[in-house]
């Protein structure tokens, strides 16, 4: 990271600290700088044996092949929905070009731009990137030297015990702050990682998360009024199987409405069940490995959540008072079904469209 931007984000750092000095010796925040990971742990492939079956990407399911060492494997045999339904990234080693499957170039799917980021690109142009706002985020640590976001990160704090990157957090950042990958790389993000307690009772304790979130509200109270943050990002998941914190988890998000902050989480993609979030399966988002990208297909409420957070934030170029209840009614209600399956409407779903409700907001600011 470069050492300007390291020292200014540690000097933000010591802001965060001066309200929590009332806090438990176990919740004081750590500064930390969470190193690079590949995550090839996570890969089930060693073997040719070890593969999915043929059948699963001719069924439509995705496998996941990040990180993973196939280089030794023969995936020829596999049909041409293999890069429809394939999620790697830039760490997955692959075996010649004779042994892939048909037609599938990792390299160019990378490079290619999808859907979802051409209409990120039209929208970053016209919301000026988020230019002047602030968001707060807290997740699992980050690769803080990822250059797609990396210049974004205002202050960082890590009590997280992970020495690691964590990849769902990385890529919904890149996903949200992203210079080439997301809605706002020029707005201001202030990053807390909350120690995980793990879970009690066969549930997810959500105490940290939740004292996390006070404590940045209460620093957004005390911050200058165009500093303020107007928005905060939870990147943790299975908010309805959690019991311990959720209590206080309420009384912070009550807080936060009381300060005209909107908080978004994995909950809200309950809100969109009837619609597709993205124009494409395939998407795009930064890795924890390097400062590669990653292909993801059917990207989950973590990003999907960053990536409601990001255009949010774009809205609010144009309607600075926007609600996020306003926001997501609006993204319905300018939803509609793909032209070419307006003729099975009854069984397929609405897809959002952004620069349609972003023109919308334009055109009322006038």
């Amino acid at each position: 990271m470069n050492a300007s931007v390291k020292t200014t984000i540690m000097l933000n750092a010591l802001l965060f600290t001066q309200f929590a000095y009332n806090a438990a010796a176990e919740d004081k925040f750590m500064d930390r700088e969470p190193q690079p990971s590949s995550y090839s742990s996570l890969c089930s492939f060693y073997k040719q044996a070890d593969l999915p079956p043929e059948s699963e990407f001719n069924n439509g399911h995705v496998s996941d092949f990040r990180s993973c060492r196939l280089e030794n494997m023969d995936l020829s045999s596999y049909p041409e929905s293999f890069a429809d339904l394939a999620s790697f990234n830039s760490s997955t080693t692959w075996p010649d070009k004779e042994k892939l499957p048909k037609g599938f170039s990792p390299d160019k799917i990378l490079k290619k731009q999808t859907a979802a980021e051409k209409e990120i690109n039209k929208i970053r142009k016209l919301a000026k990137a988020g230019k002047g706002l602030s968001i707060g985020v807290i997740g699992k640590p980050i690769l803080l030297t990822h250059n797609e976001y990396s210049a974004s990160i205002v202050s960082y704090r890590q009590s997280a015990l992970s020495p690691l990157a964590n990849r769902e957090s990385t890529a919904a950042m890149g996903m949200l702050a992203g210079k080439n990958l997301g809605f706002a790389p020029k707005a201001s993000i202030y990053y807390v990682s909350p120690l995980s307690y793990g879970k009690t009772y066969g549930a997810r304790d959500m105490f940290p998360e939740s004292k996390a979130l006070k404590r940045m509200l209460d620093l957004n109270a005390e911050m200058p009024a165009n500093r303020r943050m107007k928005a905060i990002l939870l990147l943790y998941r299975d908010y309805d199987k959690a019991i311990d914190g959720m209590e206080t988890l309420g009384k912070a998000k009550k807080m936060a409405k009381e300060q005209n902050v909107s908080v978004f989480s994995g909950d809200d993609i309950k809100e969109f069940a009837d619609y597709d979030i993205l124009p494409s399966r395939l998407c795009h988002a930064a890795s924890p490995a390097d400062n590669a990208a990653l292909s993801l297909e059917e990207p989950g409420p973590e990003l999907l959540s960053a990536w409601l957070a990001g255009l949010y934030l774009s809205a609010l170029h144009y309607s600075p008072d926007l609600t996020k209840e306003d926001f997501f009614w609006l993204l319905k209600k300018t939803a509609a079904f793909p032209k070419k399956n307006r003729k099975n409407e009854k069984n397929k779903k609405k897809i959002l469209r952004p620069l349609r409700a972003m023109e919308i907001l334009r055109e009322l600011q006038k």
